[in-house]
């Protein structure tokens, strides 16, 4: 069944969170990533502390693995936003 809305959630071509935040859908998009990478990061160093309990050294490594992506993918989403705010019109 088709909708008239689309893929995109809202009339007019713009998705849902650029409807409710009036944020371009790459800006929505980049924060939302940054929010979760963070999230995962105030979370990641209990997971690598119930491995260590549990005596997994996999597991630590991969947790500890994930943490270092996390930190670097916050980096680099910080770095593009900051592109992007500045390329965007002022209000």
């Amino acid at each position: 069944m088709s909708s008239s809305m689309g893929t995109t959630g809202t009339s007019g071509g713009m998705t849902q969170g650029q409807a409710v935040t009036g944020a371009p859908n790459v800006v929505y998009d980049l924060v939302s990533v940054l929010y979760h990478t963070l999230k995962s990061g105030s979370t990641i160093p209990q997971y690598i502390q119930d491995a260590q309990q549990s005596g997994n050294n996999d597991l630590v490594q991969f947790f500890q693995q994930v943490q270092q992506q996390d930190k670097q993918r916050a980096q680099q989403a910080q770095q593009i936003l900051g592109k992007i705010s500045s390329s965007l019109p002022t209000h």
